[in-house]
């Protein structure tokens, strides 16, 4: 029979969450970051935090919202950390990614990955993880990364561009991505290990070398991680990507993999072919698809400008060199990724372009002259890397990427057998619409027809019918006798001096090139001739109008407005020197011209 006066001990009540989340706040607004801690750890708490993470979290992370300093922010971390230990982990995954997006501050980001982390590695198990919940992690991280703001219409050369590295929204960047590739080498080195992988028939080293790609889309394709010394470097952002590169590659082991996630989304022709040429078509008809669906109709898991970043990386900077195999010959490893080069060409800022004009480089570098087979430019991109090399060497305003693409420009035609530099050259001929550019052709022309000639047996290629139809092309006025010679003068010169050389050198007639003779003195020539007298006469009445008196008094009236501006007009003995000048220029192509008609006539 039980004692009428015995009663039984309550159990000690477990704190409400007004109580804790009032506690650890006043702790932590007082800078009593310890005993905060201690409070959130203790063992009394432990079962209100596997059920009311939801609650505490926000709480906590509120403080980051101070100026809490360093010590403020381990704090928080820690008291984070914890909570993703011993809470339930779909609570915990969903409070802290909620807190990601309603706050997208520094501190917050950075804080938020080590609990995130814990969390995640919680889940983990050697079979059938969850891929849901870690891609949602990831793809959460990535678009707060890829919505950083970064700067834009930086106009910086050589040196100049380590500046970038002071500029407060790179270093942003660049610290964002140091904390992000630590948080993902903690997942990275348990899918090495094998104590991760996820289920429903994903290869888990794929899978996370995915989501590690997303990352050279943006922000890296946008920041300048070009070390001249390819890794003597300290600095943060390069080391970071790094980093990434060579995570990809140990978890593909071989970092040509991607190559079959390679697509060019082009379906326009930028230069023009053998039987017509596609004027209308310029570099804006080339466009990288994020979800680019390749051949085999799935969805590309990796965008192409994360690939080109990549790549660029990895060849142009040797990063991950240990994962690079070295059995795959230059030839393919150029055309293979020719469309990258061509994704960031395309690119409006300067750093993409010059990722692609160093990963171009290095790739015709690494070719011998005349290896590459005329059959190669039916390959992707080879209709437009030409022309976009064109758009930077003339529409670019930085002069490193002008002088970069030129030096790119050179070196191509000369990797082809004879055949493709024969189809090149003409594709360019049709194509290209700027005077000096042209003139570069011409000359790779009057280059190749000179070694053609000192061999005992002559190439078909540089000689009878498909030499006289290249020296056609060389050898036209956009708009006959109406040109404004002194603007295609650049191509004019060349063109003279090609026919020159052709007549001159070629006495016996081994080329067949006196078939074209008679159309060129009809045609170009007396054109040019046409156009010459009209065009000096009318520098000639300009020069007579300037030395006259009543020209001040005409000019007076005349005036030019640019942009809602007058112009002020030239004085008058520099406008006698500038039409001097062209007159100069004028008399100079005239002599020329009359050198190569006594050539043909001698010939003839």
């Amino acid at each position: 029979m039980e004692a009428a006066g015995s009663t039984q001990a309550p159990a000690p009540a477990e704190p409400s969450r007004k109580e804790l989340g009032e506690i650890v706040w006043q702790e932590l607004l007082a800078g009593n970051y310890k005993n905060a801690v201690e409070r959130v750890k203790s063992e009394e708490n432990a079962d209100y935090l596997r059920n009311n993470s939801l609650e505490l979290v926000p709480i906590v992370a509120k403080l980051l919202q101070e100026d809490v300093g360093p010590e403020g922010e381990l704090c928080v971390e820690d008291i984070l950390v914890h909570i993703a230990s011993v809470a339930n982990p779909k609570e915990v995954v969903l409070v802290l990614l909620e807190m990601l997006e309603m706050n997208h501050s520094a501190a917050q980001f950075r804080v938020m990955l080590s609990p995130l982390q814990r969390v995640l590695l919680r889940q983990s198990s050697p079979k059938n993880t969850r891929a849901v919940t870690f891609s949602w992690v990831f793809n959460t991280l990535y678009s707060h990364v890829a919505a950083m703001e970064l700067p834009q219409g930086l106009n910086l050369e050589g040196k100049e561009r380590q500046l970038l590295d002071m500029d407060p929204l790179v270093r942003e960047a660049s610290d964002c991505l140091q904390h992000l590739t630590h948080f993902y080498e903690g997942i990275f080195s348990k899918v090495v290990s094998g104590e991760l992988a996820w289920g429903g028939g994903k290869d888990s080293r794929d899978y996370l070398a995915m989501f590690l790609l997303q990352l050279f889309h943006k922000p890296l394709t946008h920041l300048d991680v070009y070390d001249k010394s390819k890794g003597e470097t300290c600095n943060a952002l390069y080391l970071s990507c790094r980093c990434l590169a060579s995570m990809v590659g140990q978890l593909l082991y071989n970092v040509f993999k991607l190559f079959c996630s390679i697509t060019w989304a082009s379906h326009k022709t930028i230069l023009a072919s053998d039987t017509a040429g596609d004027e209308k078509n310029g570099p804006e008809g080339v466009n990288d698809s994020e979800a680019a669906c390749g051949s085999d109709g799935r969805e590309a898991q990796v965008s192409q400008l994360s690939l080109a970043c990549f790549f660029y990386c990895v060849l142009g900077q040797d990063m991950a060199g240990e994962w690079v195999p070295q059995i795959y010959s230059h030839q393919y490893l150029f055309l293979t990724c020719l469309p990258l080069v061509a994704t960031l060409l395309q690119e409006k800022e300067h750093i993409p372009v010059h990722k692609g004009l160093i990963l171009a480089r290095v790739l015709l570098n690494n070719l011998a002259r005349h290896s590459l087979p005329g059959d190669s430019l039916e390959a992707s991109a080879h209709s437009s890397f030409p022309q976009l090399l064109v758009r930077v060497m003339t529409f670019c305003d930085n002069r490193e990427l002008r002088m970069l693409a030129l030096e790119v420009f050179r070196s191509y035609p000369c990797k082809f057998d004879s055949k493709g530099r024969r189809k090149l050259i003409q594709a360019l001929l049709l194509s290209v619409k700027h005077a000096g550019v042209l003139g570069l052709v011409i000359h790779e022309l009057k280059e190749n027809v000179a070694s053609n000639l000192n061999s005992q047996k002559l190439d078909p290629n540089f000689s009878g019918r498909n030499l006289n139809q290249l020296v056609r092309l060389a050898c036209t006025l956009p708009e006959a006798e109406q040109t404004d010679l002194l603007e295609w003068s650049d191509c004019i010169m060349p063109a003279l001096n090609l026919l020159i050389f052709l007549f001159v050198r070629d006495r016996e007639n081994r080329t067949g090139i006196c078939a074209v003779s008679q159309s060129l003195q009809e045609g170009y020539l007396a054109q040019l001739k046409t156009g010459l007298d009209l065009t000096k006469a009318h520098y000639e009445l300009k020069m007579k109008d300037l030395t006259e008196s009543s020209y001040k008094e005409k000019a007076d009236k005349m005036s030019v407005s640019v942009g809602g501006q007058i112009l002020p007009n030239l004085p008058k003995d520099q406008e006698k020197k500038v039409v001097e000048a062209a007159i100069c220029s004028l008399d100079m192509m005239q002599c020329v011209l009359v050198r190569a008609v006594q050539a043909m006539e001698k010939k003839m």
